[in-house]
């Protein structure tokens, strides 16, 4: 399984990032901002995408949509956010992720969730 996770925090990448390291068969990259991810997405094709929504410049929503528009294989999306609201949810969705998880987030249910997608 090919994991990407975009965030421009650099702590929130490492925890992330570490949430899979003892996994078996699981490979995670990490991006700082959606840019990078677009750029890593040509070459990395992700099963799963973990994304946060408030970034610089390209915020979360962008980059799911420009995921969704690309050709071949699409991996699951999974926002990740501080923020809260309806309206948050409803973008999310509108921009085609799979689902939205508010921080703060619970680790060993987003963890059993990725993995979940292997099976």
């Amino acid at each position: 399984m090919k994991i990407m996770v975009v965030d421009d925090e650099e702590l929130n990448r490492e925890l992330f990032s570490d949430l899979f390291e003892d996994d078996v068969d699981v490979e995670v990259v990490s991006c700082a901002d959606g840019p990078e991810a677009l750029k890593t997405l040509q070459s990395f094709n992700p099963d799963v995408v973990l994304l946060d929504i408030m970034m610089p410049g390209m915020d979360g929503y962008e980059v799911c949509k420009n995921v969704r528009a690309k050709d071949g294989k699409q991996p699951k999306v999974i926002m990740l956010t501080g923020m809260a609201g309806d309206d948050v949810e409803d973008k999310s969705r509108e921009s085609g992720a799979d689902r939205i998880y508010f921080k703060p987030i619970n680790i060993s249910s987003l963890h059993d969730e990725v993995i979940g997608l292997m099976v």
